[in-house]
């Protein structure tokens, strides 16, 4: 059960979010952003990854440790656990040296 003053929060709250466009990246951003995340796996440098959602932007710093440009999925190691991202959904790629 919810009470109504939760229930009028909640609602407040979701009225508050917008949803932010899809950049556009030109091709020679892609390209510039594959070359940083191949650095990365190659040189084992952490990476910050900004990937693109509809409400606000996550950000996930590791060192990529697989790419498959057939699928085009980015395999992230995060510690002690990964995670795997599609290259169509990173929007910036940033190395920490």
């Amino acid at each position: 059960m919810m009470f109504p003053n939760n229930k009028q929060a909640l609602i407040d709250h979701q009225g508050s979010l917008k949803k932010i466009a899809r950049p556009e990246l030109a091709e020679e951003q892609q390209h510039e952003m594959l070359c940083l995340l191949k650095v990365s796996g190659s040189e084992y440098i952490h990476v910050t990854i900004t990937l693109y959602g509809e409400y606000g932007n996550q950000e996930y710093t590791g060192i990529v440790t697989g790419l498959d440009p057939r699928l085009f999925l980015v395999k992230l190691q995060l510690g002690y656990d990964w995670k795997l991202f599609e290259f169509t959904d990173i929007i910036g790629v940033r190395l920490l040296c």
